[in-house]
């Protein structure tokens, strides 16, 4: 009996341990993907509750959010919810992230157009200028998946304009199969195409059409 009890005590312990260090490591990961993320996009980037499996080889995050660059509307101009990861656990312990795969499906990304600015291209042009050596660690992802993505387009032309359009499937495989990729590397390698592809299909909704030449010049890459 003085055993079951003794055993009872260390699994408590051995759980409760586990639970502290999963509730450690989520923070840590939480924090890490926001300083990296408004590090290349130069805006704020929130983390809507990360939940890493210790036990499994999963983790799931509620949220990704992109915040509008300076000089735009306060809205959001990404948001990726429902994110699931499957990953190597162990690995967030280690030099090297090895992910096997992310999943998002239904993001939504925000095209605003304000006079002869654009948020995307913007975020797009802050990506292509950001450092990518500040986080100590590598990060390979296997697999990237979006999926069903929505663009709302906003535009203030001669009469303010508001239209949807559609990103069906962005798959991209092999970020960081070098071995060197930092975490903002990676995110750029993903954020890259995501812009480009929100941008294209905005413009295949027919606002080419109506904006101004020096507007075109901006969301032409």
């Amino acid at each position: 009996m003085k055993g079951l009890k003794i055993t009872g005590i260390i699994i408590a312990i051995l759980l409760g341990a586990a639970l502290a260090v999963g509730m450690t490591i989520d923070g840590i990961v939480e924090s890490g993907i926001e300083d990296s993320g408004s590090e290349i996009l130069k805006t704020e980037v929130e983390v809507d509750d990360i939940d890493v499996s210790l036990f499994g080889a999963s983790a799931d995050m509620d949220g990704f959010i992109v915040y509008n660059p300076e000089g735009f509307s306060d809205d959001v101009a990404i948001s990726l919810k429902g994110i699931e990861i499957e990953m190597d656990v162990k690995s967030l312990l280690s030099d090297q992230i090895v992910v096997n795969r992310i999943r998002v499906t239904n993001p939504e990304i925000l095209f605003e157009q304000k006079e002869t600015r654009v948020n995307l291209r913007e975020l797009s042009s802050n990506i292509e200028m950001s450092s990518d050596d500040k986080s100590e660690k590598t990060i390979i992802i296997k697999e990237f998946i979006l999926e069903q993505g929505k663009v709302k387009i906003s535009s203030e032309l001669e009469q303010k304009r508001s239209a949807e359009a559609t990103v069906d499937r962005i798959v991209l495989t092999d970020i960081g199969e070098s071995g060197s990729d930092t975490v903002e590397q990676a995110l750029r390698e993903i954020f890259r195409p995501i812009i480009r592809n929100a941008i294209s299909e905005a413009v295949k909704s027919g606002l080419m059409d109506q904006l101004e030449e020096g507007v075109k010049d901006l969301i032409d890459f």
